[in-house]
């Protein structure tokens, strides 16, 4: 563990050259909140409007030759050189100069303008203040360049210590005093050093996250606000295994000379990891293909959860098209720790494979693929006991051409909805099986309050009354309309098969109605 260093970048501190004793500098006019600006270089200039050779950052250094004697125009003088970005002012003095100590009117109009000013004492040439300038920042840099390499071999060594990920985090926590959290690619925190504050930090930065998880490997973020600075990394080699934050005050020493080399460590951390879970991850595929091949007694499902080191839970199985199903394999294997995963390769003729998977019930499979497989179809099943996850894995595939059409995940209990599979089927033939069935009660004159008594009979399961009450009339008026539509119609509601088709074709056309309008013999509005 090293202590922080506070070097400015590319300048010393003010504070610096008034406490060098070879320059004997005078602290004319300077207040206590000036003493850390930054010089960057010193420039010597005897001009009345210097500004345009100068480019900010300079500590200007003067005898005052050519300087106005009253307060007025000092200040003016005094102004020009702080809107020309000059840090400080040096006056020059001697026996054998224009000033033998500091004018007055000098210092008046340096406090006006907000310009601290020093002095340059007898026997001092400015040409010795100019070289202490550059020599402060050459040994600046090599303090910066010193901890940056101490701080690197700190990491590196904690990198092939025991602790990995925590142990590289600890180390560079220690020598910037930032905090170092990773995350997955759900946000979730993996490791953090300091530990506090961390899933605080994770939940304020979701949103960027996210972006910088959309922006892949090239990615990265900084937020500067409140008085902290952030920022997100993707960490990975060839694509993003994880995220790091770093959070830490926006003003001092910060860790931008480490970060690259902190990013580096931790993305080799993830890759080796990823690497070891590799034959865990194959036997866990040959497990989901080995369950997949039928409903198997739960006791020996169990036993094979065991052994691969996972709990014995009710299941739920998703299939996900993909174009490189090996790469959404491995996210969704580095975020779902106790999922079964398996790709498939494409079909004859199909652009994309699959990526087979199988989690615990209670896991939100719609929030993960929403994260890491964004706008890609996928089915997903119910959550059957473990012995019976070959029905669930049918389900998801019979599931996925539905999603290729919807766009969204679509779910089993969707599917087995007869208005999805309604509309799956081309309009057009829904409106003429809807038109054959329903066409002579379309021709009759009685027609609508003949398919109303229908869909109400229908919809209360052949209840006279329920559907009087529904239709606002009386049962006996009910029977009889019913009974007049049998004789329209040919069908009678007490036969199975009259009864379904007389169902079907009502949702027929009501779907119809939504998705396309009214269509032709559309004279039964409020009949479904």
């Amino acid at each position: 563990m090293f202590a922080m260093v506070s070097i400015p970048p590319g300048g010393v501190p003010l504070r610096e050259l008034l406490g060098d004793p070879e320059l004997r500098l005078g602290r004319e006019s300077i207040d206590d909140g000036d003493l850390d600006r930054i010089v960057v270089a010193a420039a010597v200039s005897e001009l009345a409007e210097p500004g345009g050779w100068l480019q900010g950052g300079e500590l200007l250094l003067t005898v005052g030759f050519l300087l106005s004697a009253d307060v007025d125009g000092l200040t003016r003088y005094a102004r020009h050189l702080r809107a020309h970005g000059v840090v400080a002012l040096g006056v020059g003095l001697g026996s054998d100069l224009p000033h033998r100590s500091t004018p007055p009117a000098l210092v008046t109009a340096a406090r006006r303008a907000g310009l601290p000013l020093l002095s340059v004492p007898d026997g001092v040439p400015f040409i010795a203040v100019t070289k202490a300038v550059f020599a402060h920042r050459d040994a600046a840099e090599r303090a910066r360049l010193q901890w940056a390499l101490r701080t690197q071999r700190a990491l590196t060594a904690a990198a092939v210590s025991p602790g990995g990920i925590e142990a590289v985090l600890a180390a560079h926590a220690g020598a910037t005093g930032r905090t170092g959290v990773v995350v997955d690619l759900l946000g979730r925190v993996l490791a953090a050093a300091p530990v506090e504050g961390a899933v605080e930090l994770a939940a304020g930065l979701a949103t960027t996250i996210g972006e910088v998880r959309g922006q892949g490997l090239l990615g990265a973020a900084v937020e500067v606000a409140d008085g902290r600075r952030r920022e997100v990394h993707p960490l990975g080699s060839r694509r993003i295994r994880a995220l790091l934050l770093i959070d830490g005050p926006a003003a001092g020493p910060h860790s931008n000379q480490v970060t690259g080399d902190l990013v580096s460590l931790l993305s080799l951390e993830l890759e080796r990891r990823l690497g070891l879970d590799a034959a865990a991850r194959r036997g866990r595929a040959r497990l989901l293909a080995a369950l997949d091949r039928g409903v198997v007694d739960d006791d020996g499902a169990g036993r094979r959860l065991a052994a691969a080191g996972l709990p014995e839970t009710r299941l739920r199985a998703a299939v996900v098209a993909a174009p490189r199903p090996e790469e959404l394999a491995a996210d969704l294997a580095a975020v779902l720790p106790d999922a079964l995963v398996r790709t498939t390769a494409p079909e004859p003729g199909e652009a994309d494979g699959t990526v087979e998977l199988a989690v615990a019930e209670s896991v939100d499979l719609v929030a993960v693929l929403a994260a890491l497989a964004a706008r890609r179809p996928a089915g997903i099943g119910i959550a059957v006991r473990p012995g019976a996850l070959a029905v669930s894995l049918r389900q998801a595939r019979s599931a996925l051409p539905v999603a290729r059409l919807t766009g969204r995940p679509a779910h089993a209990d969707d599917v087995a909805s007869s208005r999805m599979l309604l509309a799956l089927l081309d309009h057009d033939r829904l409106r003429a099986f809807a038109d054959a069935v329903l066409g002579p009660l379309d021709a009759d004159p009685r027609g609508p309050e003949l398919l109303r008594a229908i869909a109400a009979h229908l919809e209360h399961n052949g209840h006279w009354a329920a559907a009087a009450s529904a239709l606002g009339v009386h049962r006996h008026t009910v029977r009889n309309r019913i009974a007049a539509a049998e004789q329209v119609t040919g069908r009678r509601l007490d036969t199975a098969q009259d009864r379904h088709e007389l169902w079907l074709a009502l949702r027929a056309r009501d779907l119809g109605r939504a998705v396309g309008g009214p269509g032709r013999g559309d004279r039964t509005e409020g009949a479904g």
